[in-house]
């Protein structure tokens, strides 16, 4: 190649590199992962819009034909409709999701899940806790975790909304388990779907601190043998000191908080699993 050639090469390189930190291109390709972190393939986003902010085909197929057509109507219908953090379209915030705050304020999440419930529903939400290893949780437990939930669209057919429960939570700060126990027992006590995963520990620390999408990293998560709720139930954790004090702190906070109901649902149910097989007496866990 010549010397002119060269110069040629280097200003295509640049004006790319500038077209891809353009804002406005930025924001479109926020948009369309948006689509595709919620299972939402660019082919099928017209089906899910209001005909007013349906665009051409060719439109959604690539961020560069995005840019030329997104409208702030646009923007607002992905906010309101998958529940987005504030600011993440518009590059602000780096979290894609809320964030519905309890640390030692249960009772916002009790309130939330009444404001959000549908009346008789079940297998509306789902609560997911992410751990980095399979052991149940113990005084040696170390590391992260995150407490995420969705919440399944109208017909229970798919999952339209992801939050998150805690940041940075960790299990070697006691108040971070205790506040890990009282989000277990307001969500049981709306029928939430218990399920555990494990993630490795540098995933999860991005989890747990927010970053990028929470079923980005659901699908890279590995089973877990045990149930989210595994330690509030002393017939299926047995007992010890120490868990036996944990539960003891997590439901005198949830008195504090006046949530009698959700200790009255735990006690109701402690005494319904305890006359049931102990998991460790069966081949597989009873459907709870």
């Amino acid at each position: 190649m010549n010397p002119k050639d060269w110069i040629d090469l280097l200003q295509r390189l640049f004006a790319w590199l500038s077209e891809r930190r353009n804002p406005v291109r930025q924001q479109a390709a926020r948009v369309l992962a948006t689509f595709e972190a919620h299972g939402v393939a660019r082919t099928e986003i017209n089906a899910l819009l209001p005909e007013s902010l349906q665009l051409s085909a060719y439109q959604w197929s690539h961020a560069d034909q995005l840019k030329l057509a997104l409208r702030q109507a646009h923007l607002d219908w992905l906010d309101q409709h998958f529940a987005l953090e504030e600011g993440w379209l518009t590059g602000k915030s780096d979290s894609a999701h809320q964030h519905l705050f309890s640390y030692k304020a249960p009772v916002r999440l009790h309130q939330w899940f009444q404001g959000q419930r549908t009346p008789e529903a079940c297998f509306e939400f789902k609560l997911h806790l992410v751990t980095p290893d399979t052991h149940e949780i113990g005084p040696g437990s170390e590391g992260y975790y995150a407490l995420v939930l969705e919440q399944m669209d109208e017909d229970h057919s798919a999952c339209r909304r992801f939050y998150h429960l805690t940041e940075g939570g960790h299990f070697e700060h006691r108040p971070c388990l205790i506040h890990l126990l009282q989000v277990l027992a307001v969500a049981h006590y709306h029928c939430a779907v218990m399920r555990r995963s494990q993630l490795e520990a540098t995933s999860l620390y991005q989890l747990s601190h927010h970053k990028g999408f929470i079923p980005d990293w659901l699908d890279r998560c590995r089973p877990h043998p045990l149930e989210a709720d595994h330690e509030w139930w002393p017939h299926y954790s047995e007992h010890s000191p120490w868990l036996d004090e944990l539960r003891a702190d997590a439901e005198q906070g949830l008195r504090r908080a006046g949530l009698s109901e959700v200790i009255e649902q735990l006690h109701q149910d402690t005494q319904r699993f305890s006359r049931q097989p102990s998991r460790r007496q069966l081949a597989t866990p009873l459907p709870r």
